[in-house]
């Protein structure tokens, strides 16, 4: 097999200006935060992110001015508040914008993934999101003579970024038990490139002790990146947990564009490789969200 594995810095060249990113993120979970910090301080420009859910990687990304459409179901810091500079962009009309449902958005990466044009859903019935002209989606009669459905195109992301447990040299792949984000199987297959940042790289040996944890096979895998706590200050479950106070420092600062782009400047651009982000966090504070999951 071809090795896969590879810096982060080299990783991101897979991604080109313009490109249609994929991130699997949730609003403070599993989201591939090396590989955020390493596009801006990269300066990438102009991408249009896909993500279910968006949080600080989306608000830090947009932030940094790298962003220049969203697909989205949500965008949200929970209950640590908005993605202001996501939202800031948006009225000022920086940014444009694709909302769906989230059934509609995994049934368009799905048909992706399936090599289909479109897949239905019901899930945007009765909505005004079918109103403002967006040609990805039509609303369709049902041939078998139920009420009408959405069909939703097929989209397909240039690059998939995620982060998981630990993977091999070779690209295969492992996450351990515990909620799965629905992207995280469905997106890197939808996608033509895919970059994955993993706790550690362990022996194929390792991943064949418990093969029904590896969720995508190294032929899907363009690169793969060795990140441990690549995912801060989102949470890795059940590895770690997000980090509260660094979350919430960032929601104060991003209430500005200049307390934004000082954060940015010194946590992002400040460090110039994740092992430097890594010593600037601290071990102890990174050991204090460990939830001691097992392997």
């Amino acid at each position: 097999m071809i090795e896969k594995l590879t810096s982060a810095e080299r990783a991101m060249r897979l991604v080109r200006d313009g490109d249609v990113v994929g991130l699997q993120s949730g609003p403070t979970q599993c989201a591939p935060m090396a590989l955020v910090r390493e596009l801006i301080r990269g300066g990438a420009r102009d991408l249009h992110i896909v993500t279910l859910s968006g949080g600080i990687a989306l608000d830090w990304l947009v932030a940094a001015g790298g962003v220049g459409r969203v697909t989205f179901a949500a965008a949200t810091m929970e209950h640590f508040g908005m993605c202001r500079r996501f939202r800031r962009a948006v009225e000022a009309g920086a940014v444009g914008v694709e909302e769906l449902s989230e059934t509609a958005l995994l049934a368009r990466l799905g048909a992706a993934a399936r090599g289909l044009p479109f897949l239905p859903t019901a899930g945007m019935i009765g909505t005004d999101l079918l109103r403002v002209g967006n040609p990805a989606v039509k609303v369709v009669p049902d041939p078998f003579g139920g009420p009408p459905v959405v069909a939703c195109a097929a989209l397909h992301p240039d690059v998939a970024l995620l982060h998981a447990h630990r993977a091999d040299r070779f690209g295969n792949v492992a996450v351990d038990p515990g909620p799965r984000h629905p992207m995280t199987a469905l997106l890197p297959r939808a996608a033509r490139r895919v970059v994955v940042t993993a706790e550690e790289i362990v022996d194929t040996g390792v991943l064949r002790e418990a093969p029904e944890r590896t969720v995508l096979p190294a032929f899907l895998v363009d690169a793969v990146v060795e990140a441990p706590y690549g995912a801060h200050p989102t949470s890795l479950f059940p590895a770690y947990d997000y980090d509260e106070e660094f979350i919430r420092s960032w929601a104060a600062a991003s209430g500005d564009e200049a307390g934004a782009a000082r954060f940015l400047d010194r946590v992002v651009r400040g460090a110039a490789t994740h092992g430097d982000y890594v010593a600037m966090i601290g071990p102890e504070r990174l050991a204090g969200l460990t939830r001691g999951g097992a392997r």
